[in-house]
């Protein structure tokens, strides 16, 4: 500590530790810090799942009490406790490193330790707020109530994207274009019709992301480290979910499996592959539009998409399809984040897979950056997207087109045989002379 700066000094059969005053955590957190750090992002910056571990610790104390492991004066300190910090959302004493090792516990010192500091009297960090609990269980508990949220405030911006593509959807739904195939001319369609297969697509999405949230409301608390209960009493164990369900305001219930819920993070693996499948339809999408807007002389030219910013040091007067690009680099960064996942899922150890924070941390940012993408696209991009209406006319009226339309009245070798021996004049005047009879 520099010189004049007030300080105390926290003792474990490791030494001392100096802690600047002011500071509500401890000894155990600053080990943590100083052993474990490497992301650059503090815990500070996961407020939902701060959120969910305040809410972890106060029913835990609320069940302790009622089953006498812990004194009403000190359960109700450290409920007080969790109320103010969850009040005050002041989170700034969370400090360790997000994606620490050693399974999670660095995240759950950190919590125990400044809950104990602010409750007072004599509340001690691991045997009085973390009481009945490990690491394995509460910041399981808490991961899953924190995606929960977050995945439920993902689905209404994914709602807004279905939104808005609908909208283009109805505004081009009588704009003829030409359709494309291996990159090639093909038949006629509608830019409507062609849009409708994004809203589709992308609603269906969103459906499977739905479908897989409620699974993240059963939850392991009451199972302590390996899934056997064993420092949590019967009674205990019987409580706490009902008092989490009032704490949380969340249906949640506790899992069947102790034994599995502590080996495997599967359901991780498995929400991370339905959110890698809806960032890559953003990249098909995103693409499309790329394509779509290409030129404006030399390109196809069909959409205009809204420009914010030159394109071009070099070039005056370029403009680049640069929100598009933004969300797939966006994109991009989500399936490195979901490989992350697999890879902390293939790497369980035996009775504990010890990578289940770094997995739920990644999933967090994952959901992040693709909320961030959806509005981007729907906001930046598709609200005031336009059609180069002059250009779909004459691409619809091109040659393949025109040969659809003529296969509704000759065979598919009588119309090849056309191709060959008359021109695309000659063509269309033949269509017109079969289409007025």
């Amino acid at each position: 500590m520099s010189e004049g700066k007030a300080s105390r000094v926290e003792r474990d059969y490791f030494g001392e530790v100096e802690i600047p005053d002011g500071k509500r955590y401890g000894v155990l957190t600053v080990r943590a810090m100083e052993n474990l750090s490497f992301s650059g992002e503090p815990l500070a910056q996961k407020e939902s799942f701060i959120r969910a571990m305040l809410e972890v610790k106060k029913a835990a104390a609320m069940m302790n009490m009622r089953t006498a492991e812990l004194s009403e004066a000190k359960g109700q300190a450290i409920v007080r406790a969790c109320d103010a910090l969850l009040d005050a959302r002041d989170y700034s004493d969370f400090v360790v490193d997000a994606y620490h090792g050693g399974g999670g516990i660095a995240t759950n010192v950190n919590v125990n330790e400044v809950v104990a500091h602010v409750a007072g009297m004599t509340v001690r960090a691991t045997e009085d707020v973390n009481a009945s609990q490990s690491t394995a269980d509460a910041c399981h508990t808490a991961l899953y109530i924190a995606l929960y949220r977050e995945f439920a405030e993902l689905d209404v911006r994914l709602l807004g994207l279905v939104d808005v593509t609908a909208d283009v959807t109805a505004r081009f739904a009588e704009i003829e274009t030409i359709s494309r195939t291996c990159m090639q001319d093909a038949m006629r369609i509608r830019q409507g019709e062609r849009f409708s297969g994004y809203t589709a697509v992308l609603r269906r999405r969103r459906d499977k992301i739905r479908m897989e949230m409620p699974r993240l409301l059963t939850v392991n608390l009451g199972k302590t480290v390996l899934g056997s209960g064993v420092g949590a009493s019967d009674a205990y164990r019987d409580g706490i979910t009902a008092c989490l369900r009032d704490v949380t305001g969340l249906p949640l219930v506790m899992t069947a499996n102790g034994f599995d819920t502590a080996q495997n993070v599967d359901l991780l693996a498995d929400l991370a592959d339905v959110v890698k499948l809806y960032a890559e339809t953003l990249i098909k999408f995103c693409q499309d539009l790329r394509f779509l807007s290409s030129g404006p002389e030399a390109g196809v030219g069909e959409l205009i998409l809204p420009a914010f910013m030159a394109g071009s040091t070099f070039f005056p007067g370029k403009v680049n399809p640069v929100v598009p690009e933004t969300v797939m680099q966006g994109a991009f960064s989500i399936i490195g984040k979901i490989e992350t996942i697999h890879l902390c899922y293939r790497h369980s150890d035996t009775d504990l897979n010890v990578f289940e924070h770094m997995a739920g941390m990644t999933l967090m940012e994952a959901i992040a950056e693709l909320g961030a993408i959806t509005d981007l696209l729907g906001e930046r991009c598709l609200k005031d997207i336009t059609v180069n209406q002059a250009k779909c006319a004459e691409y619809a009226n091109a040659l393949i087109p025109l040969v659809v339309d003529l296969k509704a009245h000759y065979s598919y070798t009588e119309v090849q045989t056309l191709l060959t021996t008359k021109t695309k004049t000659e063509l269309v005047e033949l269509l017109k002379g079969v289409t007025n009879r």
